[in-house]
Order: C-alpha cells, then sequence, then structure tokens
C-alpha cells in the first residue's frame, strides 16, 4: 500500500507534471498531502544534502585526480579553490549531507550516527594534520595558520 506523500507524488508526476525543469519540485513539494512541518524539514534536508553533495565535488574537482584524493599521488599541496576557504571541504561537505540524509529520514539512530561520523571524521583530521606538516613542512604550516578547517568557526574550536 503506498503512502499518502507517494501516491500524491505520482499523481503529480504522472498526471501535468514532468520534473524536467526545478520549478516542478517545488510544485510536487506544495502539493504533497503533509504538513507545512513536514514539509519544511523535507526542503531542510534537501538543501543540507545539497549543499554537502556541492561542496564535497568542489573539494574533489580542485584535486583534477583521484590518485591524488586517493593519496596515489602527493605532488604538491592544494590551497586554490574552495582549499582557499577550508582545509578540509570534502569533509566539510560529508557533514551538512549526513545531516540533512538523518533529518530527511526522521531517524534518530540516522542522527546519532551522523554525530558520531562527524566526530571520528574531527578526530581524524587532527590526527593527519601531524603527517601533512611532515609531508609538505613550512608550507603547510603556513596553510593552515591562514585557512581555517572549517569557516567562521572561532580559533579556539578549530
Amino acid at each position: 500500500m503506498e503512502s499518502a506523500t507517494a501516491t500524491s507524488v505520482n499523481r503529480l508526476v504522472g498526471t501535468r507534471y514532468s520534473l524536467d525543469d526545478h520549478r516542478n519540485i517545488i510544485i510536487i513539494i506544495q502539493h504533497l498531502d503533509i504538513t507545512v512541518e513536514e514539509k519544511i524539514v523535507l526542503v531542510s534536508s534537501l538543501l543540507l544534502l545539497m549543499v554537502g553533495g556541492m561542496l564535497t565535488l568542489a573539494g574533489a574537482t580542485e584535486f583534477h585526480s583521484l590518485r591524488r584524493i586517493s593519496r596515489m599521488e602527493v605532488s604538491k599541496l592544494i590551497t586554490t579553490g574552495i582549499y582557499c576557504w577550508s582545509r578540509n571541504p570534502q569533509f566539510l561537505g560529508l557533514y551538512p549531507a549526513l545531516f540533512g540524509i538523518s533529518f530527511l529520514g526522521r531517524s534518530r539512530y540516522a542522527f546519532l550516527l551522523t554525530v558520531i561520523a562527524v566526530t571520528y571524521c574531527h578526530y581524524y583530521i587532527v590526527k593527519v594534520e601531524p603527517y601533512l606538516e611532515r609531508i609538505f613542512g613550512e608550507e603547510y604550516i603556513t596553510y593552515k595558520s591562514r585557512t581555517p578547517r572549517i569557516p567562521q568557526i572561532p580559533e579556539k574550536y578549530n
């Protein structure tokens, strides 16, 4: 048996609307048989997911190579593009994406796992930074001093 939300989407997509442009998504959300609060959660979750995906993609794209991402090639320190705003844009993108997924599913368990994942990633980054200092030396230390891990977080927490 389909839920009311699935039935609404099927009715809208199957009849006069198509998903050919982004305005139709707004129309679909407006016509869903859910409360205003549920619509706010849905839109917020999707925005977090999209922002997280874009940040992660921007970070990966700046590397220009899967070999660099997987640390098979360590030729130079990347400090351009999104890396001039954050030392860890892929992790920075992962955080809102994970929160968006847990909010979208309205799962306390997923939220708990997201908090654990974000905490683990933070400590992983802290452990990796001495390695990067050894590999890149003074260049990384200078980069680290001028570029925050997470933009707009007070330095004592970063």
